[in-house]
């Protein structure tokens, strides 16, 4: 099971999220925790609101964060396609990358594209049943 998340709001001036985009994590962190899934990383772009967002998101589930450049707005993404990290891994990133990744797992699980509307929410991919799931509250 992987789950795709775009990043939280951001102030356009700091960079930094805004306090609703806080909660609306953490509200979202809790619902990752609810799943029956053994979350092991968060994966992330370098970006400050990515980071911010997946930082929150580790912290809450009290698991590894790491900065992985490949999902990196100039990022070379292409070994996540389809998924070749370990199971369990939450990726954070922003709406180019994860509509690129959404888009080949589909190709790959040969089903239809997701709505890309529901990426802010996140999904849930579990490539053994080649489904989305979105994580709508």
């Amino acid at each position: 099971m992987f789950a795709l998340i775009r990043h939280a709001e951001y102030n356009i001036v700091s960079g930094s999220l805004t306090k609703d985009a806080e909660e609306a994590t953490l509200a979202l962190a809790e619902r990752l925790k609810a799943t029956p899934h053994a979350w092991t990383v968060v994966r992330t772009s370098p970006t400050p609101r990515a980071h911010e967002t997946a930082a929150l998101i580790a912290r809450s589930l009290n698991i590894s964060l790491v900065d992985d450049p490949r999902l990196g707005m100039d990022g070379n993404y292409v070994d996540l396609l389809p998924p070749t990290e370990p199971k369990n891994t939450i990726f954070v990133s922003h709406l180019p990358v994860l509509t690129q990744m959404l888009r080949t797992w589909s190709k790959h699980f040969r089903q239809e594209e997701p709505p890309l509307t529901q990426l802010t929410s996140g999904y849930l991919v579990d490539p053994e049943k080649k489904s989305f799931t979105p994580m709508t509250s």
